[in-house]
């Protein structure tokens, strides 16, 4: 448990150590989801699986199943853990190729009222496919060590307007309602325009690229991260 700790420290981006939560009554009274606490105080890793990735089913089954699938077959142990008051499911996934351990961390799920907040006026435009996961799963879902390869937490979801890109006076599209959901940590994100709908691979070093279907290219980039 201490090595596992050292570890997630390393890469908190913290000062304060991380937490892991095992004390029953801890769970009970945390300020947590409550189908996180059915399934944490589950009396097998199955059943604790089993419901955790129901709710997966319930509101991803169809934009998400590939990484639904995997996570059915490689996921090892579901942890919940606290920094700094906030409170996270850590996600213990063994990788098909390299049989190594990595950690995905799965943050709370936010309120309607904070997507709104994120938002502004074009929160109503947003897919809901994207609002029912940050508000039902998880607020971001993403590997603990790089916080890329799976979808962004909200702090870190963007307008592409917000930034200078080198390209810019040859894109003709408005980069407001552009908005980054996914990175790989290289440079490159999966972009939605919550206006329209339009996706994008966007890449820091050469033009944006259209694309058909943003769940479909979130599932494939999250399989390529943890199945390395």
């Amino acid at each position: 448990m201490t090595n596992k700790i050292d570890f997630l420290n390393e890469y908190s981006l913290s000062s304060s150590s991380v937490e892991i939560v095992t004390d029953e009554s801890q769970i009970v009274e945390a300020p947590i989801p409550n189908f996180w606490k059915e399934a944490l105080l589950s009396d097998s890793l199955e059943e604790r699986k089993e419901k955790i990735l129901s709710v997966w089913k319930e509101y991803s089954s169809s934009d998400l199943r590939n990484t639904i699938s995997y996570l059915g077959d490689y996921l090892k142990n579901i942890d919940l853990i606290c920094l700094d008051g906030e409170y996270s499911l850590l996600y213990t996934i063994l990788t098909y190729q390299t049989g190594e351990e990595i950690y995905y961390e799965g943050k709370q799920p936010v309120t309607v009222e904070m997507l709104k907040q994120k938002f502004g006026e074009n929160a109503p435009t947003i897919k809901q496919s994207i609002a029912d996961f940050y508000t039902h799963i998880h607020n971001g879902f993403y590997d603990y060590t790089s916080k890329s390869m799976g979808i962004d937490n909200l702090k870190n979801v963007n307008s592409m307007a917000d930034y200078d890109w080198e390209y810019l006076q040859q894109l003709d599209i408005d980069l407001i309602p552009l908005y980054n959901f996914f990175s790989n940590g290289m440079g490159e994100y999966v972009v939605l325009d919550i206006e329209n709908g339009n996706t994008y691979l966007w890449s820091s070093r050469e033009l944006p690229k259209r694309q058909s279907d943003f769940w479909a290219l979130v599932d494939e980039w999250i399989i390529i991260g943890l199945d390395f």
